[in-house]
């Protein structure tokens, strides 16, 4: 079922990436990055097929994919190998889709969001989209660079040799995308898994730790600390949980101590009893 699910988000991410290429980028010649973008420069002066271009970069950059990041990397990304330039082609078969906006500015930013979804969606899988994303998860897995800032940097490179033919708004429009596009694919690596954390520092944490235990179902961890002031040795609540529970946990907080010292700090990930795995066990 897991595996089902992951090749699902693998072919919609694709889907929806080409659409958004074809929809909105191709119609008003608007530069883009990635391996579309280099396929569009050797297309502009070679007179080689997108499609077939794109495929060519992605095959490349299967091999690279699969002995820099292991087999079980390459077998799911060898799906937007192939899958992403035959939506490619059937979309570009589609009249309608060149006519889909006439409005150059919706269509810039519909292509950022609309190009940010579909990586998002194929990095969330752990896949790739193939071609140039699979060097900016490798910077991301060897030196931890978020994969929205790399690509920015990436493909403001490939926009550049896109100048050489392109006019001055459409390379205004394309870096505006890269820009649009980098912030959403943050966005949807981080969907469904950011969470608060709530530090608490209060003499009545056994209290506090009974009440987020027992009556709110939120674990717990106790910390050791030293207040500032009177340097007395305690222990401080530190407590994970969802964004709608922050409020209903603040206000037990305060109902058991009203001097209590909190601070609340929004985390992006978290892994573990209670989140990545059941809380309870048999």
């Amino acid at each position: 079922m897991k595996k089902l699910k992951t090749i699902f988000l693998i072919v919609l991410g694709n889907m929806i990436l080409a659409f958004g290429v074809t929809a909105f980028m191709i119609p008003h010649n608007i530069i883009i990055g990635g391996s579309t973008g280099i396929a569009s420069f050797i297309n502009y002066y070679f007179d080689i097929s997108l499609s077939y271009t794109v495929m060519t970069i992605n095959v490349i950059m299967f091999f690279v994919g699969y002995f820099m990041l292991g087999k079980k990397f390459a077998l799911t990304t060898i799906i937007s190998t192939f899958v992403y330039p035959l939506f490619l082609e059937v979309f570009q078969s589609i009249d309608a889709l060149s006519h889909f906006c006439d409005d150059l500015f919706l269509a810039g930013i519909y292509a950022g969001i609309i190009i940010g979804i579909g990586i998002g969606l194929v990095i969330k899988a752990g896949a790739s989209t193939g071609g140039m994303d699979i060097p900016l998860i490798l910077l991301n897995k060897k030196k931890g660079i978020p994969v929205g800032n790399s690509m920015y940097v990436c493909d403001t490179l490939i926009l550049l040799t896109q100048m050489t033919f392109s006019k001055t708004t459409e390379i205004l429009y394309g870096i505006l995308i890269v820009f649009v596009t980098s912030f959403i694919i943050n966005k949807v690596l981080t969907a469904g898994v950011s969470q608060i954390q709530m530090f608490i520092v209060s003499p009545k944490y056994e209290e506090i730790k009974h009440e987020l235990i027992y009556n709110l179902d939120n674990g717990v961890t106790l910390v050791n600390v030293e207040t500032g002031m009177n340097e007395l040795s305690q222990k401080a609540v530190m407590a994970v949980m969802s964004n709608r529970k922050l409020n209903k946990v603040k206000q037990s907080v305060l109902d058991i101590d009203k001097q209590a010292f909190i601070t609340v700090t929004q985390i992006h990930e978290v892994s573990g009893r209670g989140f990545s795995f059941d809380r309870y066990v048999d």
